[in-house]
This record gives C-alpha cells, structure tokens and sequence, in this order.
C-alpha cells in the first residue's frame, strides 16, 4: 500500500515539477528574447513531454518489481 501511495505521489511530482519549469523557463526565455508567448507554449510542452515520459520510467520500474 505504501509503495502505490509513493509511486502515485512520484507521479504527481514529476508532472507537476516537469511542467512547472517548462512554464517560468519559458516565460523567462520570453522576457529576455520578446518572443511572447511562443518560448513559454513550448517549455510547456516540453515540460509535459518529459513529465509523460518520466512517468513511463517510473512505472516501468514500479511493475518491473
């Protein structure tokens, strides 16, 4: 049980941080170029790709065990 309880807050985690970062680099890549707001839709998207695919790596491991 606690195992399931940590890969779900794993999962969470991940996405969230991934996201998050994609988000305010963007953003600030944005400020400093004037690109508004293309830098910050793909550090998004880039956040939320490698969110995704680090969720694959945790649960393969997770099933692996």
């Amino acid at each position: 049980m606690f195992t399931a309880v940590a890969v779900t807050t794993a999962i969470g985690a991940e996405l969230a941080i991934t996201t998050l970062l994609g988000f305010y680099g963007g953003r600030a890549l944005d400020n400093r170029f004037g690109t508004e707001p293309w830098f910050l839709v793909a550090g998004v998207l880039a956040g939320v790709a490698l969110g995704i695919f680090g969720i694959v790596q945790t649960m393969q491991r997770f099933f692996k065990d």
